[in-house]
């Protein structure tokens, strides 16, 4: 998304024109705007935190439970403020920002509509809570089915990536994680509206916070091994400035071909860093022989071959 093509930025032009539509106000509901503020705040900061472990946009719990809570509009609200002004990686920016607040919005109001027409009124705070279960895993595999649907079609158009593969796999590597964090907003649900009210739904955070310190902690060790890589990859350019780049380009191609042969992205990964590495043996070979003009003698190239 660099540069985005002109059909990826319909596409988010739309998104974004329906995520309006889902925030306009319905006539009959009454929803109480204190907590609409207080959990669009809390969704706001705890998503600045996740992403010093580069796990930004993921602090789904506080949308589920304001899907569980609120009206739909204004459920879908909440997503709005940290989507907007959360931090983005990558450019642009702008476009970032408005893509991942429609996807939100929709999502969440997605789940909030299946929430309503399936759950008792005030399930979370009736003594047969059990009952509000299903109504909430339901929400969670639409709002889980939404944001998988819409990551497909950015990847399809903006990625460049083949239809047959842009949504292969995507559901079910989310519904665990999401499915985990609908339960944290259904528990975050039930204490605020307990009489000890959000104070107590603010404990549920606690210990997701703690599972995103740990994955912080491994991505920290996933871009440490990359840089590693990537120094490896310059000392072999810088000493054999002949095939400068010839490295990354095996990479690539390695990583077009286990794409095309329909290999796990575990897989794909795992061969494009072999792709890159195929000729780090250099760093052990005398500079002199990999710039020698001219024929090598049978030892010289027995040296070489080493690599």
């Amino acid at each position: 998304m660099e540069t985005l093509p002109a059909r990826a930025r319909v596409y988010v032009a739309c998104a974004a024109l329906a995520a309006v539509l889902c925030l306009l106000p319905v006539p009959s509901a009454r929803p109480s705007w204190w907590a609409v503020a207080l959990l669009a705040a809390l969704y706001a900061g705890g998503g600045r935190v996740a992403a010093r472990g580069r796990l930004s946009g993921t602090f789904y719990p506080v949308l589920l439970a304001g899907a569980f809570l609120l009206p739909p509009p204004a459920a879908a609200l909440v997503a709005v403020p940290g989507a907007l002004l959360g931090p983005v990686g990558r450019r642009p920016r702008g476009t970032r920002r408005l893509w991942r607040a429609a996807q939100l919005v929709l999502a969440v109001r997605a789940a909030a509509e299946v929430y309503g027409a399936l759950g008792e009124p005030d399930a979370v705070t009736a003594a047969e809570f059990p009952g509000a279960l299903a109504a909430a895993g339901a929400a969670v595999v639409v709002f889980c089915l939404v944001l998988t649907l819409l990551d497909g079609g950015i990847l399809a158009l903006a990625e460049r990536v083949p239809a047959r593969r842009a949504w292969r796999g995507l559901f079910p590597r989310s519904l665990a994680p999401i499915a985990v964090h609908g339960l944290a907003g259904l528990m975050m649900a039930v204490l605020w509206q307990s009489p000890y009210g959000p104070v107590a739904a603010l404990l549920v955070l606690l210990p997701m916070c703690v599972s995103w310190w740990v994955f912080g902690q491994y991505h920290r060790e996933h871009a440490a091994h990359q840089a590693t890589i990537r120094a490896l990859v310059q000392a072999v350019d810088i000493k054999d400035g002949y095939t400068r780049g010839h490295s990354e380009r095996v990479g690539h191609a390695s990583m077009m071909i286990a794409r095309e042969l329909g290999l796990e992205d575990e897989r794909v990964e795992v061969l494009r860093f072999a792709g890159i590495l195929h000729d780090v043996g250099k760093l052990g070979v005398p500079t002199r022989l990999l710039r020698k003009d001219g024929p090598l003698t049978p030892e010289e190239r027995r040296i070489i071959e080493l690599h």
